[in-house]
């Protein structure tokens, strides 16, 4: 399993105390936004603004909804917005293969449907949530209008039993070697705070956020963890590859793409290997522009939400009008 590692930042100690109060108090926190059936199971839903497109935001490996709030909060003013939890985080209910590509796409795509969303959608994937925008774009085409790119999973590696190399470079049986998990991620300690960058929430959404953060705490066993997220993303992650290959035409044609990036817009030569992911996200249509977020960590809807809302109405204006990008 890939997580991701935060740096340890030090809150202020009235903050602290508040958190130590809301979690030895087992508060709870209802849902902000809606639950929606999707037949058997829930899922947690934030929908706000009016207009079309509408924006649907797609957290990465193990966000929230809520970490889109700095975002979310002032796009609604230009658009309908939504952001959602992905089956077992958040409010939204467990499904049979949490975080594999094939339920994240059909559970979007049912949760849209259920909720009366109307498409086509702009799509937002951040860091691993780039891949399952993709992969929805793959699927639904007609339901797409464009896709924004936010530090989208570059080197996704995995530790196994015997090597260590970036996920589409693995065999299939090389993964499945890491399962079951050791025992010593059982030792994961208690969540205490809400660090860097969630720490840039406002102060209710931290306290929210570290009480989600305990649930999945209490409710994490290793024990029952599989390789079929992870298989799912190299499968992914090779189509993606296949599609951009040096020499070939871009996959989406003139479908409106903003990769939003730490770094800056990639050269063809990347086209060549396969060292890199996010860098092919440029070559992915005709019609794209890339924005850098210079000095951003990788989260950039927390550290530069700005630059996030900028690309956002850029995208919006380009579907409005019909009118390929101006670089």
């Amino acid at each position: 399993m890939i997580k991701r590692i935060l740096p340890v930042i030090a809150l202020l100690f009235m903050i602290n105390k508040a958190f130590e109060q809301t979690i030895s108090a087992d508060s709870s926190y209802p849902p902000p936004g809606r639950l929606i059936d999707i037949g058997g199971r829930k899922l947690h839903l934030i929908a706000s603004g009016n207009g079309s497109p509408a924006i649907v935001l797609e957290a990465g490996g193990g966000a929230y909804s809520i970490d889109w709030n700095l975002v979310q909060s002032k796009i609604s003013g230009t658009t309908r917005v939504i952001s959602y939890d992905r089956a077992g985080l958040g409010w939204s209910d467990h499904g049979p293969a949490d975080e594999t590509v094939e339920q994240t796409v059909s559970d979007l795509h049912e949760l849209l449907q259920k909720a009366g969303e109307k498409g086509p959608y702009l799509l937002v994937g951040a860091s691993i949530g780039g891949i399952f925008i993709q992969a929805y774009q793959h699927t639904y085409p007609n339901e797409v209008a464009g896709l924004i790119f936010s530090n989208s999973s570059n080197h996704v590696g995995l530790v196994t039993k015997n090597k260590t190399d970036l996920l589409w470079n693995l065999t299939e049986d090389e993964i499945r070697s890491n399962y079951p998990l050791p025992k010593s991620t059982e030792e994961n300690p208690r969540p205490t705070k809400e660090s860097d960058p969630f720490d840039r929430l406002p102060s209710s959404l931290q306290a929210m956020r570290l009480w989600l953060d305990v649930q999945s705490w209490k409710k994490w066993d290793p024990g029952k963890a599989t390789a079929a997220s992870m298989l799912s993303w190299r499968k992914e992650f090779i189509r993606e590859f296949d599609e951009t290959d040096f020499g070939k035409k871009p996959p989406l044609g003139k479908l409106p793409v903003i990769v939003i990036s730490s770094d800056e817009a990639a050269n063809d030569s990347v086209l060549h290997h396969r060292d890199g992911a996010a860098e092919r996200l440029d070559f992915l249509s005709s019609n794209t522009i890339h924005i850098t977020a210079t000095n951003s960590g990788h989260e950039i809807h927390l550290y530069q939400p700005d630059k996030v809302i900028e690309a956002l109405k850029i995208a919006v204006m380009a579907v409005r009008t019909d009118k390929p990008f101006k670089k």
